[in-house]
């Protein structure tokens, strides 16, 4: 063990003990996370300090700063700046501090000045302990307040380039922070509203702001339902009575004003459960429409789409929500796939389920190789992810195609799904299933040319 070091038996960001050795940088292990994927650097010296001040061009992170400063007229805005390299921000009040040592003990003693924003430079990735830094800034900060810093991401062109020899691994750092693993950990201590911007080939300038901490999580779940007579109450009555460990439940039903007794049902259910938010649309537009409602009403840390009928196991639940809860992944699907391609078995059509089996091979292809992915179950209803994964993103896909709309955007974002394997009992068209094999296709094709190509991530496009 290295001198002045302490050894790390829990991942820094999520504490999963499953935790590796990969490889050695100047005589220095590092390890990553099986769970959330990060990197570290274990043992940690005691004491780190930045030996690369100059990873970003001082200047470039200045006025990346003031770029997001300038639309504040109030030049009376308490900041708060740590790093090892003090930037010297003109026009407003600025507490420096340098080093993240410091900063920690002057809000133990301090807990009552809050601040509108706080810059960090050289400083996240050097800290013992990220996740303490980062809740002492949240609390720091008033309600909104700005957190402005760069930090080198693996994943970055210098990281492809550089592979191994990358400088961030070779400099003082204890932390190699990937996009995902970036926002983990700020959306763990309480910031949202989270915005990448690449800097330069070693990393990216981010913003987010602080939010209020829930004392309990909550997860949406979103139920669209449409002629569901025969499944929606048994459905109903599973979800509203299933327990969730660490997580409480916010139902929101979006009925499409059905041609059979859907509505009534769900409107009785609703009066038996008045915690239970209910949408009534006024005419069919589609599972896509009625999902995009229910993202408008959802309030919760995490989000899941729930179909109206029994295809899917409400118990699988409990291990779909894990890597959400204890922040390790952002987006996480139920993978209908455990093994056997023939995922689809309609008795009253075997011609349609070899049709639509086959489908699915070609177009699951389509998305591995147009997002550079390796997913088995692109398609499947169970979508579970954080609430902060829509921020800055907006849908318009109306049928069908909001499965791709939800995937393909989520993973430009940064966001690569965890597939988790669930139980699943395909049922045919006699029972009830929407899906068009004439025009659900050709939209899912044009979908995917759409949002792959042309739809610029962080533009909402109005």
């Amino acid at each position: 063990m290295l001198k002045n070091s302490t050894m790390i038996k829990t991942c820094p960001l999520c504490e999963s003990n499953r935790i590796v050795y990969d490889f050695v940088i100047n005589e220095s292990p590092v390890y990553s996370c099986n769970d959330c994927s990060h990197f570290f650097k274990n043992p940690q010296p005691i004491n780190t300090f930045a030996t690369d001040e100059n990873l970003i061009n001082p200047e470039r992170f200045r006025n990346l700063i003031q770029s997001e400063l300038k639309s504040d007229s109030n030049k009376k805005l308490k900041i708060l700046e740590i790093g090892m390299s003090l930037l010297d921000i003109k026009d407003y009040e600025l507490t420096s501090f340098k080093g993240s040592n410091a900063i920690l003990s002057y809000i133990e003693k301090e807990p009552q000045n809050k601040y509108d924003c706080c810059i960090l430079s050289n400083t996240l990735e050097y800290s013992n302990s990220p996740y303490d830094l980062l809740r002492n800034i949240h609390e720091s900060l008033k309600r909104n307040g700005l957190l402005l810093f760069y930090i080198p991401v693996i994943g970055s062109k210098a990281t492809k380039n550089y592979k191994h020899n990358w400088p961030a691994f070779s400099s003082g750092s204890l932390h190699f922070f990937s996009i995902a693993t970036i926002q983990n950990i700020l959306c763990k201590c309480g910031f949202e509203q989270i915005k990448i911007k690449v800097a330069d080939d070693d990393g990216v300038f981010i913003s987010c702001k602080a939010d209020t901490l829930r004392d309990e999580k909550y997860i949406s779940i979103i139920i669209p339902v449409y002629n569901e007579e025969k499944t929606v109450r048994t459905l109903l009555n599973n979800v509203i009575s299933k327990q969730l460990d660490g997580l409480k439940k916010e139902i929101i039903i979006i009925e499409s004003n059905s041609k059979d007794s859907t509505r009534q049902i769900v409107e009785n259910f609703a009066k038996e459960h008045p915690e239970v938010k209910l949408v009534l649309e006024e005419r069919p537009q589609g599972k896509g429409h009625a999902v995009r409602n229910g993202f408008k009403e959802a309030t919760g840390d995490f989000i899941a789409i729930q179909d109206g009928d029994l295809e899917y196991d409400i118990n699988d639940y409990d291990q779909l929500v894990v890597p959400l809860i204890n922040y390790q992944k952002a987006f996480v699907l139920g993978s209908r796939h455990t093994g056997d391609w023939k995922m689809r078995n309609f008795g009253d059509n075997k011609l349609k389920a070899t049709y639509m089996n086959f489908g699915h091979i070609f177009f699951t292809s389509l998305i591995n190789i147009g997002c550079r992915v390796k997913l088995k179950d692109p398609f499947t209803m169970y979508k579970l992810f954080r609430r902060e994964c829509l921020y800055d993103l907006e849908f318009d896909g109306n049928r069908f195609e909001i499965d791709w709309e939800i995937v393909i955007k989520l993973i430009r974002k940064g966001y690569i799904p965890e597939e988790i394997p669930i139980n699943y009992s395909s049922r045919g068209y006699k029972e009830g299933k929407k899906v068009s094999l004439m025009i659900d296709p050709f939209r899912w094709i044009i979908c995917f040319i759409r949002y792959k190509c042309f739809y610029k991530i962080g533009h909402k496009n109005k």
